[in-house]
């Protein structure tokens, strides 16, 4: 795909920052994920019919999500939101004769990145936290691609953001009704760089890795958990879970495949935590809360079924929330729990253990963003800094199946495409 970007320019909000709101600190949170950027894009068969309506839209709710206009201050731990904008680029594909539903159906993990901004790993200073790139197609649909610093934000934040904007760009005379708080940073204050490894360290230093997309409709969905006990309580397994539980069993065969045999492995997913801590909450809370469970290491000899994985996976994960909800308490509780969580993250580096991490991107809700004309065919994730077996998991545009898009190895993903179970359950 050929991409030519024709204007760029910095969108500022509409009023200026109040002086009390120009520092914006980052939380604890904040700083052990790194300042790494994360994108999504999201496609549209119908284009604005005023083109500015996306500038002026955006100006307005910057002034509510405002460190996004600012820029990181890395030595004092800062967001100086002084106002300086956003970045905003238009661009069209060039040599795109596809409608967009075959543009869908034919779009390659490795061609999204030209879908979005040029500054694309890095959000350090003084690079902006928002970058969004308009992409008009010949088709006469577009493609909005939105990347953020994950210093600032996270999944839901993002989602907070992109509801906030669509309506404002619908309904222009309105009061956009979601108001996003920014008050973590005072819940979970930074104090030091005293406590470990950030999640910034645990990147591949490969170049070799690729991101494929793989499909698990809402009938695979069914007739996996068929095969399945429900939960404790009586609820059938989520969507998540089940997809998560046969990827793990697929890696595992993979690793008999290249070895023989498996390593020791754990799991580990992203939970969000909003509305999960007893400490209260704004509803929509910016900023990041999502936190690290992983699984108990478990030994190479275990036999592990898609059952027992489903069941792993669940442990921990209820466990975890159970242990953070006390993360927004007062006094060093917040703190110890994150050190906590850290120093398990770091079993990453052991060589002697098979990891792979999981982020949940399905419960955010993006394919309601609707600018005023249509909502989403269809979103993708943004490229990220390569992470040896990550997989994001996102909803499809029905709500009932999961797309996951896996980050491997490029020999390694021609191994596991061949899994039994992969070919039977993915499209």
């Amino acid at each position: 795909m050929k991409v030519e970007r024709f204007s760029r320019k910095l969108i500022k909000p509409h009023t200026p920052t109040p002086e009390n709101l120009k520092k914006y600190k980052l939380s604890l949170l904040d700083k052990c994920l790194g300042h790494d950027n994360f994108a999504i894009v999201l496609f549209y068969e119908s284009k604005p019919r005023n083109k500015s309506e996306l500038e002026e839209s955006l100006e307005k709710v910057l002034v509510d999500f405002y460190p996004l206009a600012g820029r990181h201050t890395m030595n004092d731990h800062i967001v100086d939101c002084s106002d300086v904008g956003a970045v905003f680029v238009e661009a069209e594909a060039l040599d795109v004769e596809l409608t967009m539903d075959e543009l869908v159906k034919n779009m390659e993990a490795q061609t999204i990145h030209h879908l979005l901004p040029n500054q694309y790993f890095s959000a350090d200073a003084p690079n902006p936290l928002l970058s969004i790139q308009v992409t008009h197609f010949p088709s006469g649909g577009l493609a909005i691609g939105i990347a953020v610093s994950h210093a600032v934000f996270d999944g839901f934040s993002l989602g907070v953001f992109v509801a906030a904007w669509s309506k404002a760009t619908m309904n222009p005379d309105r009061k956009i009704k979601i108001t996003p708080s920014f008050d973590l940073p005072s819940l979970l204050p930074y104090k030091d760089d005293n406590f470990g490894l950030t999640a910034a360290e645990i990147v591949s230093q490969s170049e070799d890795i690729v991101v494929k997309r793989f499909i698990f409709g809402k009938e695979a969905i069914t007739r996996l958990r068929s095969k399945l006990s429900p939960n404790r309580n009586g609820k059938k397994i989520s969507r998540v879970r089940v997809v998560c539980a046969v990827i793990v069993k697929a890696l595992m065969g993979l690793e008999r495949a290249k070895h023989g045999k498996t390593r020791d492995f754990l799991i580990t997913q992203s939970i969000n935590m909003r509305e999960r801590t007893k400490a209260p909450l704004q509803k929509h809370a910016c900023g990041n809360l999502a936190v690290l469970s992983c699984t108990r290491r478990v030994e190479a000899e275990e036999m592990m079924e898609l059952q027992n994985l489903v069941n792993l996976i669940g442990d921990s994960t209820e466990k975890d929330i159970a242990d953070f909800a006390e993360l927004l308490s007062p006094d060093q509780v917040g703190r110890d729990i994150i050190i906590k969580m850290m120093k398990s993250f770091m079993q990453f580096l052991d060589n002697d253990i098979y990891s792979v991490c999981f982020t949940d991107w399905s419960k955010f809700e993006f394919y309601e963003a609707d600018f005023g004309f249509g909502k989403p065919v269809w979103m993708a994730a943004g490229p990220q800094r390569p992470i040896i077996s990550t997989a994001i998991l996102m909803s499809d545009r029905e709500g009932d199946g999961i797309e996951a898009w896996l980050h491997l190895n490029k020999n390694d993903m021609l191994i596991f495409e061949q899994d039994e179970e992969i070919k039977l359950f993915t499209t």
